[in-house]
């Protein structure tokens, strides 16, 4: 008897708009081509096509696509929205920019559990006029694979299905103010770009406005809309608000507290997720940097850490981040940065 054969196209990768980039939340996944499948399966070919890509998109291992923050930020909880210090202010409050009364560059990369790779750049220079210009670049990068118990029964013998995932985001500010550099407005526009097999490439502009305020040298606050342009088919993006606000008791020791409320994820209503952060200086040279934050929407806790070394010309800060209540996976995140004020 003739062996059923099926039309090879229904296997290979499909759009899947479920993933995005969404903070914290699963990835699409791929399959690679099975081949000549069994008369079973082809009879089912489209079914298990489906399936196959639901189920890799399921149990992908999560990560952070959105993670502006560097090795400062990342120590103190990921507080960027009310940092002056780390360059992933300028990406989620680019009203940071005018209070910063400096030029800065930055960059730093990031390594975690399950292939995670994170690189970062950033500039700002609010000295040289009266608008200050802030622009931020990172990218993260993930290969995720699925527990063997997860797969399919038709999968074949060293078959894998894996989803090596590139989200890549460019964003771009001008912020101006007035009293000294006491009060500041901005306005940017970010660029996301992701590629995975199954989900092909997916872009989006979007917008962001910020407000920000220092108060008697001691306080900084900020308040930030984020991606405010009504958008439709991309995941991961959502419009939502974002607080910080940092207190400077003393030129040694800063507390920070963030806010980021996503407006439109869920459909229950609003999900806040807080960000803690501490920092104290020995010697007013090295820093050391403890924190705390909660996602949300998964519901995941982390604590962070770190330490660096700097003075007002440059320095080199050390960031580590662990996934709390995970006692069989302690998913951690490691990361490095450089800075420069001219």
């Amino acid at each position: 008897m003739t062996q059923p054969s099926c039309d090879q196209s229904l296997f290979e990768p499909r759009v899947n708009d479920a993933a995005g980039l969404e903070p914290l939340h699963p990835l699409g996944g791929t399959t690679q081509n099975p081949g000549a499948p069994s008369p079973q399966a082809c009879s089912m070919s489209r079914f298990c096509t489906t399936a196959a890509i639901g189920l890799a998109v399921i149990f992908s291992p999560p990560v952070s696509a959105n993670e502006p923050s560097m090795a400062i930020a990342q120590g103190m909880g990921d507080t960027t929205r009310s940092s002056l210090d780390d360059g992933g202010g300028a990406y989620t409050a680019p009203a940071t920019i005018w209070l910063n009364e400096g030029f800065d560059a930055s960059a730093g990369a990031r390594i975690g559990s399950g292939g995670s790779r994170l690189y970062q750049a950033s500039a700002l220079d609010s000295q040289t006029g009266p608008v200050g210009m802030g622009i931020q670049w990172f990218r993260h990068d993930q290969t995720s694979s699925p527990s063997s118990g997860d797969l399919p029964g038709w999968k074949k013998p060293g078959e894998s299905f894996s989803n090596p995932t590139s989200t890549s985001v460019f964003s771009a500010s001008l912020s101006t103010g007035g009293v000294h550099h006491l009060i500041s407005y901005a306005a940017g526009l970010r660029y996301y770009m992701r590629t995975a097999p199954v989900t092909g490439e997916s872009t989006e502009l979007n917008g962001v406005l910020s407000v920000g305020f220092r108060v008697q040298e001691q306080l900084i606050v900020t308040l930030t809309g984020e991606n405010i342009i009504p958008q439709s088919g991309f995941d991961g993006v959502p419009l939502g608000v974002g607080t910080g606000v940092r207190w400077q008791p003393v030129e040694s020791f800063g507390l920070a507290v963030d806010t980021f409320t996503d407006l439109e994820s869920e459909l229950s209503g609003a999900v806040v997720s807080p960000m803690v952060g501490a920092e104290y200086r020995v010697q007013g040279t090295v820093p050391i940097r403890v924190g705390w934050r909660r996602d949300g929407l998964s519901g995941s806790s982390f604590a962070t850490a770190g330490l660096g070394v700097s003075n007002e010309q440059a320095g080199l800060h050390y960031g580590a981040s662990l996934q709390l209540g995970e006692e069989d996976d302690l998913r951690h995140w490691h990361g490095l940065s450089l800075q420069a004020s001219f």
